[in-house]
């Protein structure tokens, strides 16, 4: 998932996301210094609730290589400044480590959209098509997620 930082007339951050985008607006009048790492740590700090621990992460990782039947060679957890995840087929898969700051239903998502990327490739309708089998509720978690940023994350 690609994560956008794009200047607006606003008065304070906001957010939306799409099933591939997290879209954060900022001000224009935000200095320089207001950069991507800082408005998502803003993000997790002020949203505690329905956060995961890294163990949870952990669990949840688990259980979706399981249902999947996928086993990356490497799995890491570690700051990323674009993306919520990334993975090379078959090889390796990291994930971003703000996820534990997000809702769990978002990062089962996240955890979902990228395990399987290792039974196919790219985003065309095969793709979609097996990640409504795996999680039929994948456009929901996303909606709940973006209420989720815009109403508890303030």
């Amino acid at each position: 998932m690609m994560i956008q930082v794009k200047r607006t007339n606003r008065k304070s951050i906001g957010y939306s996301l799409a099933p591939e985008e997290l879209t954060i607006f900022v001000p224009n009048d935000a200095t320089e210094d207001d950069k991507l790492e800082k408005i998502l740590s803003e993000t997790t700090n002020h949203c505690h609730n329905e956060m995961i621990t890294k163990e949870r992460f952990n669990q949840i990782l688990n259980d979706w290589m399981g249902k999947m039947q996928v086993k990356p060679k490497k799995v890491q957890l570690k700051k990323m400044k674009s993306k919520w995840a990334s993975c090379s087929p078959g090889k390796a898969v990291t994930f971003n480590s703000l996820l534990t700051g997000m809702p769990e239903e978002f990062v089962g998502y996240v955890i979902c959209h990228e395990l399987l990327h290792f039974k196919v490739p790219n985003h065309n309708k095969l793709f979609k098509s097996l990640l409504s089998a795996y999680m039929p509720d994948w456009q929901e978690r996303i909606s709940n997620t973006i209420d989720f940023v815009l109403n508890q994350c303030k």
